[in-house]
C-alpha cells in the first residue's frame, strides 16, 4: 500500500504545478478551467481514498474536504466568462498550500502553513489598503510565519502561546483580526471567499491541534470568553457601518468566528461541534462572497443601496442570495444547539456563561439586522431602470446551488 506521503504530495503538487504553468505559459482561459476542474477531481479522489483506505485524521480530511469543494465551486461559477482575469489560478494556489498544512505530516504541514502565510503577505503588499492597515497585516503575518518556526523546532513545549496566537490569527478574534480583515476584505472577487474557507480552516485544525497538545488554563479562557464577547460586539458594530458589501461580509464572518471562540470556553469536545460549525460558516460566506462576486463582474463595485431590487429582473440571484442569507441568520444557532444537545457543559464559574449568553445575544441580533439590512437593500426595492440586469448564467446559478447544498450538509451533521 502507497505511503500516505506519496499519496498527499501529488494532492499538494498539482495545483501548485498548474498555477505556476498558467502564470509562466498563459493558458487559454477555457482549457485552463478545464485542467482546474481536472485538478480538484484529482483532490477529490485522493481525499476519498485517504479516507477509506489511510488512517488519517478525520478532522483533516473534513477540513480538507471544505477547502477542495469551496474551490470547486468557485472555477464551476466562473466556467462561462471569457475574459483572462477571471482565470482561477490564484484559488489553485491557495488550495495547494492549504492541503500541504492540513494533510501534509510534520514537518512538511508547517512548510505548507508558512508558503500559505507568505503568499499572504505577499498579496497583502500588492493591496490597495492604506499604507498602516498593510503594514500592520505584514507584521502580524510575519509574527505568525516566525511562531509557525517556533512550532516546527521547538517542540510540543513551546506549542501553547504560539499555537494559540495562529489559531486566533487563522480564526480571526479581535484584536488580532487585521490579517483576516485585510486578505479577505482587499482580495478581488471570487478569491475572498477562497481565502476565507482556508484561513477558517487551518484556524479550526490549529484549535484542535492546541487542545489536543497543550490544553488552555482556565484564566485563558476566562480572557478568550472576554475577547469574544468584546471583539464579537466590535465587529457587528464594524458591520453596521459598512457602506460596502464586501467589507460587510468580511466582519460577519469575523463575528462568527468570535462567537465560535466563546463557545469554546463553554463546551467540550470541540471537534463534535466546533468543526461542523465553523466549516459551515466558510460556506456560507464563501458563497455569499461569490455570489456579490457575480454581481459586481456586471456592475463594478458599489455602496449598499446603489443597487437595489435585483431579486426582480434577476431571480435566481435573488432566490438563492436570500437562502444563504437565511442560513447564515440561523448560524448562531447551530453551535449552541449542537454544544447542549451532544455533550455536556464544562465546570466554569458562572460568569463564563454569562459572557456567552450575553455574546450570543449580541451576535444573533445585531447579525441578524445587518444580514437583513443588506437583504433589504440589494435584493428588495425597485430596480433602476438605467442598468442591463442579466440573471445568473447557468454555471454560476450551479455554483451557488452547490455551496447551499455543502453548507445544508454540514448543518445536518452538527
Amino acid at each position: 500500500m502507497a505511503s500516505e506521503f506519496s499519496i498527499t504530495l501529488p494532492a499538494v503538487l498539482i495545483p501548485l504545478v498548474l498555477w505556476l504553468l498558467n502564470r509562466t505559459c498563459r493558458i487559454p482561459h477555457s482549457a485552463f478551467q478545464v485542467l482546474a476542474v481536472l485538478c480538484i477531481g484529482w483532490e477529490a479522489g485522493t481525499i476519498l481514498y485517504m479516507y477509506t483506505a489511510l488512517e488519517t485524521a478525520r478532522i483533516a480530511i473534513d477540513l480538507s474536504a471544505t477547502v477542495i469543494f469551496s474551490t470547486f465551486c468557485v472555477v464551476v461559477g466562473q466556467w462561462d466568462l471569457k475574459r483572462r482575469s477571471t482565470a482561477p489560478d490564484s484559488p489553485l494556489l491557495v488550495l495547494g498550500l492549504s492541503l500541504a498544512a492540513l494533510l501534509g505530516p510534520t514537518p512538511v504541514n508547517r512548510y505548507g502553513l508558512i508558503g500559505l502565510l507568505g503568499y499572504a503577505a505577499f498579496s497583502l503588499s500588492r493591496s490597495n489598503l492604506s499604507a498602516t492597515r498593510r503594514t500592520i497585516g505584514l507584521a502580524q503575518s510575519a509574527l505568525a510565519i516566525l511562531l509557525v518556526c517556533v512550532t516546527t523546532w521547538g517542540g510540543d513545549s513551546l506549542y501553547g502561546p504560539a499555537g494559540l496566537f495562529l489559531a486566533v490569527t487563522l480564526l480571526p478574534l479581535p484584536p488580532f483580526h487585521v490579517l483576516f480583515a485585510s486578505l479577505v476584505g482587499s482580495a478581488r472577487g471570487i478569491l475572498s471567499g477562497v481565502w476565507a474557507v482556508a484561513l477558517l480552516s487551518l484556524g479550526l485544525a490549529e484549535i484542535h491541534n492546541l487542545q489536543t497538545v497543550s490544553p488552555m488554563e482556565t484564566d485563558i479562557q476566562v480572557a478568550i470568553g472576554f475577547l469574544a464577547l468584546l471583539g464579537g460586539l466590535y465587529a457587528a458594530l464594524k458591520c453596521l457601518g459598512h457602506n460596502q458589501v464586501h467589507g460587510l461580509l468580511t466582519y460577519a464572518t469575523i463575528v462568527q468566528a468570535a462567537l465560535l471562540w466563546g463557545l469554546t470556553t463553554i463546551f467540550s469536545s470541540f471537534s463534535e461541534w466546533g468543526i461542523p460549525f465553523g466549516i459551515t460558516v466558510g460556506l456560507v460566506m464563501n458563497g455569499l462572497f461569490v455570489a456579490y462576486a457575480f454581481v459586481r463582474q456586471r456592475y463594478g463595485a458599489h455602496a449598499i443601496g446603489n443597487l437595489p431590487g435585483l431579486a426582480s429582473p434577476m431571480p435566481r440571484l435573488g432566490t438563492l442570495v436570500s437562502l444563504l442569507i437565511s442560513i447564515a441568520v440561523l448560524l448562531p444557532i447551530i453551535p449552541l444547539f449542537g454544544g447542549i444537545t451532544t455533550m455536556p457543559a464544562t465546570e466554569h464559574q458562572e460568569g463564563s456563561f454569562v459572557i456567552i449568553s450575553l455574546l450570543f445575544l449580541g451576535v444573533w441580533m445585531l447579525g441578524s439586522w445587518h444580514f437583513s439590512h443588506l437583504l433589504h437593500h440589494t435584493l428588495f426595492g425597485k430596480a433602476r431602470p438605467d442598468v442591463p440586469y442579466t440573471d445568473l448564467k447557468v454555471a454560476e446559478t450551479c455554483s451557488l446551488v452547490l455551496i447551499i447544498l455543502g453548507a445544508s450538509v454540514s448543518i445536518l451533521v452538527n
